[in-house]
């Protein structure tokens, strides 16, 4: 089995477009949204030149069959396939490769197992893995009908990104609400180069501005015109201002975008530890769809 290297965009798109192929299949395998992956690539303090060494490609001629990304930061893999080689050895070439990969790393591990991905949750019960207690709840909410939510606060408004001039802006609202411990002046140069990225569509990126001009709350949506699904991701609220149902009026006016765009269907992704997002996100219309599991491979 020979695995190419990730050469650039036009490599993506094919990546891309295979996630997509693999959700319209609807086999037991979660594949992730388009946007998670573009979100992972880009918004990273792991240097382009680098993540892009930790992308091996299986293709037959032109046509992409497969990918691994080894995410060797945060000790992860991620493993998908055409839908017509699920379950098959070609698949498990890729897994048994991904995991010799990283065999020098104390642990290993691989998220996003769909809670009734027999196949693969065997494979990995057969190969050392075992599941986490903590896993992600995804959501599902329709978008028939009408999106109608609260109305913002007085002299709170909502307004696009307007590119790199807001890097500073969002930084200090995902700084705070994700509780990061790296200094701010490591800490926001990420989304500059986020923003500078290819995949980056300000139009996408949506702010709640405070009445003393700060960013109170932010999210970004991203399309799936093939399954027509948007997708939510990330979304945060600076602490200061949490409780006044901004992240509501937030993504309702996401999902309003989301519509107009062509897309049928809205998902989220949040930690089963956070119920607090898990009820923002129900409060709008979301519905826990299924759990995505994380198995890891410790060093006895």
């Amino acid at each position: 089995m020979e695995l190419l290297p990730y050469k650039g965009l036009q490599d993506l798109y094919a990546m891309l477009d295979l996630l997509a192929e693999g959700r319209r299949a609807e086999t037991p395998t979660y594949y992730v949204h388009r946007g998670d992956l573009q979100w992972w690539l880009f918004y990273t303090d792991v240097p382009q030149e680098a993540w892009q060494t930790h992308i091996r490609l299986l293709k037959e001629g032109e046509r992409l069959l497969g990918w691994v990304l080894l995410s060797f930061d945060v000790g992860a893999f991620d493993v998908y396939v055409d839908p017509v080689l699920r379950d098959t050895p070609r698949e498990y070439e890729l897994l048994v490769w991904a995991v010799q990969q990283m065999s020098a790393l104390d642990e290993v591990q691989t998220v996003w197992v769909a809670e009734n991905d027999v196949s693969r949750i065997h494979w990995l019960l057969e190969n050392g893995f075992s599941p986490e207690e903590e896993h992600l709840v995804l959501l599902k909410r329709v978008l028939s009908g009408p999106l109608a939510g609260p109305a913002l606060p007085v002299e709170f408004s909502l307004r696009n990104s307007r590119g790199e001039a807001d890097a500073r802006l969002r930084s200090v609202v995902s700084h705070a609400a994700f509780g990061s411990k790296k200094p701010f002046e490591e800490y926001w140069p990420r989304t500059l180069r986020f923003m500078q990225s290819p995949v980056y569509e300000p139009e996408h990126e949506i702010f709640v501005i405070a009445p003393d001009e700060r960013a109170a709350a932010f999210c970004i949506i991203w399309t799936d015109e093939l399954n027509r699904i948007g997708l939510f991701e990330p979304v945060g609220t600076h602490p200061d201002f949490q409780r006044m149902g901004l992240g509501k009026s937030l993504l309702f006016e996401g999902l309003r975008r989301l519509k107009a765009e062509g897309m049928s269907a809205a998902s989220v992704c949040a930690v089963s530890t956070n119920p607090a997002a898990i009820h923002l996100y129900e409060s709008v219309g979301f519905e826990k769809i299924h759990k995505l599991l994380t198995y890891t491979k410790r060093k006895s």
